[in-house]
């Protein structure tokens, strides 16, 4: 019995206390990406079956997603217009 209290015993918990500061970072750091990795491979996949105009709306829309977490994850809005605008039209 001792072993089994042993076996399921809490480790204790980390120094700095639980937070949400490493997933945050992490969201912050990959999320885009995969984001954007996603609406490519919906529209190779539209592109397959010969729908690319569906295909781009999706993309379209998930683009105003990732721009919408940008602004969620504090970033400010003149910086999302940037990257919008640099979307369309070269430096």
């Amino acid at each position: 019995m001792r072993y089994l209290a042993r076996y399921f015993a809490q480790p204790p918990p980390p120094p700095g206390g639980y937070g949400t500061s490493g997933i945050t970072a992490w969201i912050q750091d990959n999320v885009v990406t995969v984001v954007i990795l996603l609406a490519a491979c919906a529209v190779l996949g539209a592109a397959r079956s010969g729908n690319i105009g569906k295909g781009i709306t999706i993309t379209a829309g998930r683009i105003l997603g990732v721009a919408v977490l940008g602004l969620a994850t504090g970033t400010t809005a003149t910086d999302i217009g940037n990257w919008l605008v640099h979307l369309v039209r070269a430096s």
